[in-house]
C-alpha cells in the first residue's frame, strides 16, 4: 500500500507541475488563490486545503489528463449482467481504462488542453474519471493520496515561481504507456524564490 502511494502520488505531482509549467496562465491562478487564502507570511498547512479549489481543479484535470494507473486494478463479474447492451458472463475478468476515460471526446471538449476549469465547481462528485475506481473496491487510499498531492503541489506553488530551463520554451509531455503513466524524460525546471527569505526558515 506505502509504494503504490509513493509512486503513483509522485507521478501525479510531476505530471500537475509540467502542466502547470506548461500553461503559466495556470500557474498564476493558483498562486493568486493560495495568497488570498495563506498570504505570503507562512506556509501553506493542511487546514488550509479544504480552500483551495482552483487547486482542487488542476489536480483533477492531471487525474484526467494523466492518469498514475492508466488500467485500474482488474474486477471481475459475480454473475451475468448486461451493460449498454453488452452481454458480460458469469466470472468476466474487466479492465477499466481510466487513461481512455480522460480522453473520451463524448464527454470533454478539447482533450488535448489542459484547463483545470471544466472541474468547477471541485466537488468531485461525478463519474467521469476514476483515477481510484469506485463503489466497494475504490482505492483505500484515496483521500491520503489527494491530500499528499495538494499538499506537495500547494507549498511548491506557493513558495516559487516555476519555469522551464534556460533555453528550453517548452515542456515535453510525452507519455510512458505501462502499469503507472510517468512522463517519458524526468521533468527539469526551474524555480524561483516568491516569499521572504523567513518564510523558509
Amino acid at each position: 500500500m506505502i509504494a503504490a502511494a509513493t509512486d503513483t502520488s509522485a507521478v501525479t505531482n510531476e505530471w500537475a507541475m509540467a502542466e502547470v509549467i506548461k500553461n503559466p496562465n495556470v500557474l498564476r491562478k493558483i498562486q493568486e488563490e493560495i495568497d488570498s487564502v495563506v498570504g505570503r507570511e507562512r506556509m501553506v498547512k493542511e487546514s488550509d486545503l479544504t480552500h483551495l479549489n482552483y487547486l482542487r481543479c488542476v489536480v483533477r484535470e492531471t487525474f484526467r489528463m494523466h492518469p498514475a494507473g492508466p488500467l485500474l486494478i482488474p474486477h471481475e463479474s459475480l454473475r451475468p449482467t448486461t451493460i449498454q447492451g453488452f452481454h458480460i458472463p458469469a466470472q468476466t475478468r474487466v479492465f477499466i481504462n481510466t487513461h481512455a476515460l480522460g480522453r473520451n471526446r463524448k464527454i470533454w471538449a478539447d482533450v488535448d488542453e489542459f484547463r483545470p476549469e471544466r472541474h468547477w465547481p471541485a466537488d468531485g462528485a461525478d463519474f467521469k474519471i476514476l483515477p481510484f475506481s469506485a463503489g466497494k473496491r475504490k482505492c483505500p487510499g484515496a483521500p491520503l493520496g489527494v491530500t499528499l498531492v495538494l499538499m506537495a503541489l500547494a507549498r511548491l506553488f506557493h513558495c516559487f515561481n516555476w519555469t522551464p530551463p534556460d533555453g528550453e520554451t517548452t515542456i515535453d509531455t510525452t507519455e510512458v504507456y505501462g502499469m503507472t503513466m510517468p512522463k517519458a524524460r524526468p521533468l527539469l525546471a526551474v524555480a524561483t524564490p516568491r516569499l521572504a527569505d523567513h518564510t523558509y526558515h
